[in-house]
């Protein structure tokens, strides 16, 4: 099953998150103690791997209302969470089909399930059904905070008693434990074996030559077996460790197993424990979801808390590569308040996580959200955008700048698209770098032209503002290249007075997505007849009914439209493949 959307409520600072939807990485943006963490240990405890890991009404319930609620807290939920299954099943007499089961949770750990068709009717209760009637389980939720960093030498017989004791020791100890089991699991090799292959008969002084020679084939084959997995870890760790060449080694003495670690700068073969602390911290965490993916995180949703805090900004960046990694086996959500691991080409799977004045956590989708209190959760996200716009000065990409982040994720959506049915290919790397709006492309375009003097392309939509900005452009910065400022107008299906982004996508979809987002009493029609764009059709349809639209509307209805698993019209196809011939 896969996670397609949840809700925390009642839950320490949490009233009520609001449904956040979920992809295969989500992301918690927000300051420290905003409620990031709050958000992962009460979606861990929905359905924890670990079963110590319960709900406690003292501990959990928002402690500003327990006195009154006390009396009714055991019927009293902290969360909902909506499942796709991975194959829709048939539920009761009638034979209903079910794609989608929403799972709730409340203080006394009771579990209610209910057979939905879609995950817009996320309220809909009407279908409870019994867990026995799913075709799969729903998927366990285990949380990392932190990972155990190896010591310099192993004692392999203590090794191997405390792998057989692990409920008997600390939290510290079982969590290196932990690490040991997942290292010599990842290398294929057995403790008890390194160890009896090293083990010396006892005959006094003198051994006979047979015996010496037997001795030596099995310590010969123990350097083979180990030469063989260093070798092995090096290849698989340099593919994700980005921060330098280094060079695993592991050697042993007697009992004692050493993990050496030497680089193509510093030949010196040094104990991992030694190097830096982000080394470490990257070393252990790869080898635990490497070598767990298809064992003990199998069907499970990886919850992660403030990962790789004390990595360099680029290994941060190398993180959230290995995410991606990961995702493709276990959907991942992770907390975070640095810039670089905010992955701002995925823009749509960050969520702001802020307080208000009254101390209670807010989520919100809007990355744009103009609230004082949520100002500096938003701060990483802006920066990530930033720093994205540095990243195409130092590794040549192709930056295009687009006025907001709806624009992003269409035009990002398109550019797969191309690549995806290979109607269009290209040998630059395309980046679409949303600037908040046509007052900020000048000052953007600028500190990308100091990479190489080349201006980038520009594309602005064809209401008043963006019409004004493509003239001014072309009288001043860009007068000799004003091919380089793109309408939008141009390369739409047809044509309108102001056409936006999405007249550039496919309107149908589009008047679809819009109506399966708010579900008004009246439902939006697209009129074809009508000069004006969608945005602007939308905009009178919600005025004329007195609907309120939220400020996100915008990038709701793309993110929803870029996940529908549909191919656009020729026509509108057509139109995608000018407009990336012409800025490729």
């Amino acid at each position: 099953m896969k996670l397609k959307k949840y809700k925390i409520k009642n839950y320490k600072t949490i009233n009520d998150t609001g449904w956040i939807d979920n992809d295969n990485i989500g992301c918690l943006v927000g300051v420290n103690e905003s409620g990031k963490t709050n958000i992962i240990t009460a979606l861990l405890k929905l359905n924890p791997v670990d079963t110590t890991s319960k709900i406690n009404a003292l501990l959990d319930y928002p402690r500003s209302n327990y006195s009154r609620d006390k009396e009714r807290l055991e019927q009293i939920e902290f969360i909902e969470a909506i499942f796709e299954l991975t194959n829709p099943i048939i539920i009761g007499e009638e034979e209903i089909s079910c794609s989608y089961i929403k799972v709730t949770k409340t203080y006394d750990e009771t579990m209610h399930y209910y057979a939905l068709q879609d995950t817009d009717n996320a309220e809909d209760r009407t279908m409870e059904i019994e867990i026995e009637n799913l075709s799969e389980d729903i998927p366990n939720f285990i949380y990392y905070a932190s990972y155990a960093s190896l010591d310099t030498e192993l004692h392999l017989p203590t090794i191997i008693n405390n792998l057989s004791r692990k409920q008997e020791m600390s939290e510290k100890s079982k969590n290196k434990a932990k690490t040991l089991k997942v290292l010599f699991d990842y290398i294929k090799l057995k403790p008890e074996e390194i160890l009896d292959l090293g083990k010396e008969s006892s005959y006094g002084t003198t051994k006979t030559e047979s015996v010496i020679k037997a001795e030596l084939e099995k310590k010969k084959e123990r350097k083979v077996l180990l030469d063989s997995a260093a070798i092995q870890l090096t290849k698989d760790f340099k593919e994700w460790w980005k921060q330098g060449n280094y060079i695993f080694d592991f050697s042993i003495d007697g009992d004692y197993f050493r993990i050496l670690v030497s680089d193509n700068v510093r030949s010196d073969k040094i104990e991992l424990e030694s190097r830096s602390s982000g080394l470490q911290w990257f070393f252990s965490f790869f080898l635990i979801f490497m070598s767990e993916a298809d064992h003990e995180h199998k069907n499970t949703i990886i919850l992660l808390d403030e990962p790789g805090h004390t990595l360099h900004p680029l290994a941060q960046k190398d993180l959230t590569l290995f995410f991606n990694e990961l995702s493709k086996k276990n959907q991942l959500i992770y907390t975070t308040h640095s810039p670089f691991l905010v992955d701002a080409m995925n823009i749509t799977q960050t969520k702001v996580i802020y307080f208000e004045e009254d101390g209670i956590t807010r989520v919100s989708e809007n990355l744009q959200i103009n609230k004082n209190m949520a100002k500096k959760s938003i701060y990483p996200i802006n920066t990530a955008i930033g720093i994205t716009v540095s990243d195409t000065m130092l590794i040549g990409c192709k930056p295009i700048i687009v006025e907001g982040m709806s624009d992003q994720i269409y035009m990002t959506y398109v550019k797969r698209t191309l690549m995806k049915t290979g109607e269009f290919n290209w040998t630059e790397e395309l980046v679409f770098i949303p600037v908040d709006g046509t007052k900020n492309i000048k000052p953007v375009v600028s500190i990308i032209t100091g990479r190489d003097n080349e201006l980038p392309f520009v594309i602005v939509d064809n209401d008043t503002a963006g019409r004004e900005k493509k003239l001014s452009l072309e009288k001043n910065l860009y007068n000799s290249e004003k091919n380089k400022v793109i309408n939008i107008n141009d390369y739409v299906v047809r044509e309108v007075e102001d056409a936006e982004i999405e007249d550039f996508m496919d309107v149908s979809e589009i008047e679809e997505c819009f109506n399966r987002e708010f579900r008004f009493s009246e439902e939006f029609s697209y009129n074809n007849e009508d000069k004006k764009s969608i945005v602007k059709q939308i905009e009178q349809f919600c005025l004329d009914n007195e609907y309120d639209l939220c400020p996100e509307w915008k990038v709701n209805i793309a993110k929803r439209y870029i996940n529908r698993n549909k191919i656009p019209s020729q026509d509108v196809m057509e139109k995608w493949k000018q407009l990336f011939k012409k800025i490729s």
